[in-house]
């Protein structure tokens, strides 16, 4: 019987499938048609039965499905290096908020360079680190850049940050409240016809001492209303607990969980300051938690309790958070740290493993983006996002342990050779196939360099 001709096929690689058996193939292959895994196993038999019209050759590479990173802000990607000694809230109000102010106020003048080119250069920075999915939260997003996702080949989540006082409860707003809310309804009807349904879109919660409870609720309602999903940062700092509980006597997410914001179309970022209750919670509505721990340890909000929330059954993803607190994109770090974090600080060896992160990384964002049956593992009939990490170099050698390896070694600057989303090679041999990845920093760095000039913001001479 004649070969059955698929679009790709992987072979001769070691496939992690991230699946409920956590089955590892040591030399499997994949065939993919019209952007699916359509078989998987091993090698011999999987090359019996189907030609590639293009193969790629995974000898000593890892095979795994495509990272999904459940926190970002793309239009942060112009501050990675940014100070290093700074509280979120003096960050918030003396290095992130004239940035994100630019950029609102270049929304409301029809200027949307800052968003366009901040998001292609965080699209490069996602692909190149292996993230095929990723939620990017951000404010004042037109809808223009959605055609940068589609053409770049990235599977986004948007978000469109609402807000109507600041952090310390006063009356303030970066987009109007009217403007905001016929923002959001034309970034869904702009993801409804999204390519093969690449990009999809959220509401996005700043946090509870950014919006007021009307906000919330009507965010709530909209959401329901128009099947789409919520995503805020919950709980991410003492400040936040101390606030709430001094206006509403409760914690923050018991007074989400009153308003009825909580549920499973829920991703609440951080997550750190949490009682036994609020984790109780978070499991009895289905929410789902965004750990961001490198953006927690650089500015000292604190460690999230991953541990007792993986033990109730919580839904746990990774998130990078923006490049201007963590200052990467390096899921494979994040991985790393966020075992070591969870070890230390229940000073138990044993307290969360590589493949829990590893998982996290995977099919729990899958999961918390309500993904689960689409993306998320390598699996016959879901979305062919795939990347291949390189296992060659003496960083990764010996392998005791492919897993930890992965988790404990790789690196995504090194490692990351092919990426694979919606069936398309939108990475191979660490090429970016979608742009001219050299024009795309160039551009953004001259664009930044001629705008904060402009507002009198201080720049890295190297800009120039």
């Amino acid at each position: 019987m004649a070969a059955t001709e698929v679009d790709i096929l992987v072979q001769n690689g070691v496939i992690v499938t991230v699946d409920g058996d956590r089955r590892i193939l040591y030399d499997g292959a994949i065939a993919i048609q019209q952007g699916r895994i359509v078989d998987i196993g091993p090698t011999g038999q999987i090359t019996t039965a189907y030609s590639g019209q293009q193969t790629i050759d995974a000898r000593h590479r890892a095979v795994l499905p495509g990272f999904v990173d459940t926190h970002h802000h793309f239009l942060q990607n112009f501050l990675k290096g940014t100070p290093d000694d700074l509280e979120l809230l003096d960050w918030i109000e003396n290095v992130s908020s004239p940035r994100i102010i630019a950029a609102v106020q270049g929304y409301l003048t029809g200027d949307f360079g800052l968003q366009i080119h901040s998001s292609r250069l965080g699209c490069v920075d996602a692909l190149r680190s292996g993230i095929t999915t990723i939620l990017n939260m951000e404010w004042a997003t037109p809808p223009e850049v959605i055609d940068i996702f589609e053409e770049m080949g990235l599977r986004v989540v948007q978000t469109l940050t609402l807000t109507d006082v600041d952090e310390w409860g006063k009356p303030g707003m970066l987009l109007p409240d009217d403007i905001a809310w016929e923002l959001a309804d034309q970034l869904i009807a702009r993801c409804q016809i999204s390519r093969n349904g690449l990009v999809s879109f959220r509401y996005g919660l700043a946090c509870p001492n950014s919006c007021s409870s009307e906000q919330v609720m009507k965010a709530r309602e909209l959401a329901t209303q128009n099947g789409v999903g919520l995503h805020i940062h919950i709980a991410e700092t003492k400040f936040e607990w101390d606030n709430i509980h001094n206006l509403y006597g409760t914690t923050p997410t018991r007074y989400l969980y009153d308003l009825g914001l909580l549920g499973p179309d829920v991703v609440g970022a951080h997550c750190i300051w949490l009682s036994d209750e609020d984790i109780l919670l978070l499991k009895e509505t289905g929410t789902s938690v965004a750990h961001n721990p490198e953006c927690n340890m650089k500015v000292a909000d604190g460690i999230a309790p991953i541990t007792q929330m993986l033990e109730e059954g919580v839904i746990v993803s990774l998130g990078t958070d923006s490049c201007a607190v963590n200052d990467n994109m390096d899921m494979f770090e994040a991985m790393r740290v966020a075992a070591f974090l969870q070890k230390v600080n229940q000073m138990d060896a044993a307290a969360v493993s590589a493949y829990q992160v590893l998982e996290m990384a995977t099919i729990g964002g899958a999961r918390a983006l309500g993904m689960g049956d689409e993306i998320g593992s390598l699996e016959v009939g879901k979305k062919a996002d795939i990347i291949l990490v390189d296992l060659t170099g003496s960083h990764m050698r010996p392998i005791n342990n492919l897993v930890n390896n992965l988790v404990y070694c790789a690196s995504a600057a090194s490692d990351v050779e092919t990426v694979i989303i919606d069936g398309r090679i939108i990475v191979q041999d660490r090429r970016l196939q979608s742009c001219d990845e050299e024009e795309v920093i160039s551009a953004a760095e001259e664009y930044a360099a001629r705008k904060f000039s402009e507002i009198g913001l201080e720049i890295s001479p190297y800009y120039l």
